[in-house]
């Protein structure tokens, strides 16, 4: 937060040079007020005039609403960005775009500048699952459309950086806890402590958590039963139960996460280096089609692991030229285990149940150089030259295993390993030709042997006519590259695809800031194109048969996908917002709007994109008594009606998710007589208990989604000791 603060002051000088703020305090409320980003062009900015919508979520904000993950930071406190959630992982999208079961691949998520995407599956988490203990997260950076113009692949939805604390702003040792009522509970455990090595100022902050989720019960509802038509005899989809052929019911085993995580960060002189470790375990108590697990399962899960290495050297080569180096090193593997009797699950009668073994495991290391040269030695002309180049090396296989043994049942499938380089070069230019115009333009290249180079660029422009008040116009482009699961994987029920082509999204916004004081109103509209969508392809008999017969697909299954460049994707919108402080700042509010049209093209078919709202918003309000009283806050969500995420596959009548509002009153504060300690308190209220998100086999005529809790607590306890300031003291 200091070097927030620090930011704020060097802009509000800069802002300042030659004028006084003869405006008195409206100005200077004004200029407090403003938010700054380094994660749209890597430099410290202001977000009004950045070359991209951007907004900076505070660890203040995220304390006073009772936020614990980034999802629910997102669904509470953002602008033009929307969560889905289900029992599984959420979802989040942008601007309208939301795709189903995406577990993060189109946004690139960085903690500290360092992107956790693998190259395997590209997945990111936003719930515990994203591996950053958050009581070290200082604020969240987030950078809304296209962004591949300085990070490459991933970024099409956005960008979103999580910032952790220095340690100035986390001295001293931090324990917290939080328990949420039949739910879960979280314990963490911190420290900054400043110091000289070698005479050089230095700093090192250490953070870890563990996340336990074990429940609540959820009830999915029934199917009706189904029949093998091989024997005449119920389905069984309960390995401890009888075959009674019905699917669903109440989900008491297997809705549980284990998320352990540790960050490591160290400063000294031009030197910085991060270390993250993270695991995250949790229960698969169904798949997308429901047939391939047993139901409510304990034993079937997946694990997720990361170790992550960043370095950094900041080298001052004259008033022109800063050249920035930064090594990394990445680890990140992936297993998962799902049960189901053999009989239906694995058509084979020599073992009882059978267990789907799928592991994958993704290694990357690379160099990045960043060349800066301030022309003028005032910021007004800045040349960014940069160069990113890594190795990455990846492995997958899928194996069938006699679930009480773990003897394989027949021959690894889908095994693959693959290395290869990624070499990207970038550009940005920025130009500041007079005190009211800020110009932007930016490009990179992406290159590596799976498919063509791919060139994303970036223009903006920023028009300042009075003081208070910003025009914006920005043209971006964005590319994914199909991780390897999707271009060589395959498996009992997955075929190979073969080639695939990068996807990408074209992006065009203009937008209007207006300040008043400490109020902000900001009012924004885009157009996005989307290309060459990846989606699994259900395979028909006769497209089985096909790979059958060319060797492609030597195995005989109920079900099988392959992913292929299959839809295109265009929306249009507006976002709004409203946002300030009132009573001395103790008073403060927002409101963010977001409304949108967004089409699924696919097979000469347009649909309205599955799981994506056209309307979604959220509401806070917060006041700060000061002293040893609480701080109240009410913060709420809205995300409008949406079809439910398989609405176009295996012939569903139109189905719809209700709208969802969602309700979160929190207290804090410090308790009285024991300095260093206090608590948080929080509700949260659903309007509805169903999701977007279908379950279970298919069924045209039956439509079964996933549960939300309707209704959840928390309460939690933080303790700062040895040289922490006591929380709740006025600034």
């Amino acid at each position: 937060m200091r070097a927030r603060i620090a930011a704020v002051a060097a802009l509000a000088a800069s802002f300042g040079a030659g004028t006084a703020l003869a405006d008195g305090a409206s100005d200077l409320e004004s200029l407090l007020s403003e938010n700054v980003t380094t994660t749209a062009s890597t430099a410290t900015e202001k977000s009004s005039t950045a070359p991209a919508t951007s907004l900076t979520l505070s660890s203040d904000d995220l304390r006073t609403y009772g936020i614990r993950t980034l999802d629910e930071a997102i669904e509470f406190l953002s602008l033009g960005l929307v969560t889905s959630r289900s029992l599984g992982s959420p979802d989040v999208g942008a601007r309208g775009v939301l795709l189903p079961n995406d577990d993060g691949r189109h946004f690139l998520v960085l903690v500290n500048g360092h992107a956790l995407n693998d190259p395997l599956y590209g997945v990111a988490r936003f719930d515990q699952g994203v591996g950053v203990p958050f009581d070290l997260v200082d604020h969240i950076e987030v950078v809304i459309g296209p962004g591949s113009v300085l990070y490459g692949s991933n970024a099409m939805l956005g960008v979103i950086n999580l910032i952790t604390k220095d340690a100035a702003d986390y001295r001293g040792g931090h324990v917290a806890a939080d328990y949420e009522f039949g739910s879960s509970a979280t314990v963490s455990a911190g420290a900054g402590v400043e110091f000289k090595l070698f005479g050089a100022k230095s700093e090192l902050t250490v953070g870890a958590q563990y996340y336990d989720r074990f429940g609540p019960d959820a009830d999915l509802g029934t199917l009706p039963p189904q029949i093998n038509t091989l024997d005449g005899r119920p389905y069984a989809f309960r390995r401890d139960g009888p075959p009674t052929g019905v699917w669903g019911g109440t989900l008491r085993n297997a809705n549980f996460v284990q998320a352990p995580s540790a960050m490591l960060r160290f400063r000294s002189g031009s030197f910085e280096v991060n270390v993250l470790a993270s695991a995250y375990r949790h229960g698969v108590p169904y798949t997308t089609t429901g047939t391939n697990v047993d139901f409510d399962d304990p034993e079937s899960s997946s694990l997720e692991r990361a170790l992550r290495v960043d370095v950094r050297h900041l080298a001052v080569l004259s008033p022109t030229v800063t050249l920035s180096s930064r090594a990394y090193a990445d680890s990140f593997d992936s297993q998962q285990r799902v049960n189901r009797i053999a009989l239906y699950g694995c058509f084979d009668n020599s073992v009882a149940v059978c267990q789907y073994y799928r592991a994958g495991r993704s290694e990357w290391m690379g160099l990045e150089e960043r060349l800066s040269l301030d022309w003028l030695q005032d910021q007004s002309l800045v040349t960014l030259l940069g160069v990113d180049g890594r190795m990455r090396w990846v492995a997958a296989k899928e194996d069938m295993l006699d679930f009480s043994t773990e003897a394989p049942i027949g021959p690894t499938r889908g095994l693959f390993r693959e290395s290869r380089p990624l070499f990207s070069p970038y550009v940005q230019q920025t130009w500041s030709p007079a005190p009211f115009l800020d110009l932007n333009a930016g490009a990179r290249l992406d290159a590596e042997e799976r498919f063509s180079p791919v060139i994303s660029p970036r223009g903006a422009a920023a028009i300042t006519p009075v003081r208070g008040t910003v025009f914006r116009a920005i043209y971006s482009q964005a590319f994914r590259a199909p991780g390897w699961i999707e271009t060589d994987g395959s498996g009992s029920h997955l075929a190979p695809s073969g080639g695939l082509r990068p996807e990408r999204v074209r992006s065009v916004e203009g937008s209007l800031e207006q300040r008043f004081g400490a109020h902000r109103v900001l009012f924004g509209v885009f157009r996005t194109w989307w290309e060459d969508l990846v989606e699994p392809h259900p395979l028909s008999q006769a497209e089985m048969a096909a790979l059958e017969a060319r060797g492609i697909l030597p195995l005989t299954a109920q079900t099988v996908t392959q992913f292929q460049n299959l839809s295109s994707v265009d929306n249009f919108g507006y976002n709004a917002a409203l946002d300030g402080t009132l009573a001395t700042r103790r008073l403060s509010y927002g409101l963010n709007v977001t409304a949108t049209q967004t089409r699924r093209h696919a097979n000469g078919t347009e649909v309205q994109l599955p799981a994506s709202p056209t309307a979604f918003g959220n509401a806070r309000i917060a006041y700060a008594f000061g002293g040893i009283a609480p701080t109240l806050a009410l913060a709420a969500s809205y995300v409008g009606k949406r079809p439910v995420d398989r609405e176009y596959i295996a012939g569903y009548e139109r189905t719809y998710a209700p709208p969802l509002g969602e309700f979160r009153l929190t207290v804090g504060g410090p308790v009285p007589g024991v300095r260093g300690l206090a608590y948080r308190l929080s509700a949260a209220y659903a309007t509805t208990s169903r999701s977007a998100y279908v379950v279970g086999p298919n069924f045209p005529s039956v439509v079964l989604t996933s549960p939300i809790d309707r209704f959840s607590a928390f309460c939690g306890l933080r303790y700062d000791f040895g040289g922490a300031e006591p929380e709740g003291r006025p600034e």
